[in-house]
């Protein structure tokens, strides 16, 4: 399996996301392909963990996005304007045939635009769903 993940993606990124990778990657099966700012995600992890990222796994890679859609950002504008941006370039890689699923925290009305219209320019069946965590209060 191959996992395509948002890096830019969400309020704590791209820290939460790269932190979340290199857990997961001791835990699964799977390559994780972490899709944004190559320079800022492999800095991100020396800092985080001393080490290149090739030192910690060979299932754990990256894609170079240079642009992100912010959460202030019009859906349908920054999917259309914003093409070198984590979340189009990880959908990109999903309609490509290059990832098994593609994971963003990011703009949530982004991301179900772009969900929106590769479904209907492909004529498929794609499953779409958005999660979150809830925490217990006590």
């Amino acid at each position: 399996m191959r996992i395509i993940l948002d890096a830019m993606g969400g309020d704590n990124a791209p820290d939460a996301n790269i932190k979340g990778a290199v857990n997961s990657i001791k835990k699964v099966k799977a390559e994780v392909v972490l899709v944004g700012k190559e320079e800022v995600i492999r800095s991100k992890i020396k800092e985080f963990y001393g080490k290149e990222m090739e030192e910690i796994s060979d299932r754990l890679k990256i894609r170079n996005a240079q642009d992100t859609i912010e959460m202030e950002d019009i859906p349908t504008v920054a999917i259309k304007h914003k093409k070198d941006s984590s979340m189009v370039v990880g959908f990109n890689m999903l309609k490509q045939n290059e990832g098994d699923v593609f994971i963003s925290a990011g703009n949530s009305g982004a991301l179900l635009t772009r969900c929106y219209i590769n479904s209907w320019k492909n004529k498929r069946n794609r499953q779409t769903s958005i999660g979150w965590n809830f925490t217990s209060i006590s």
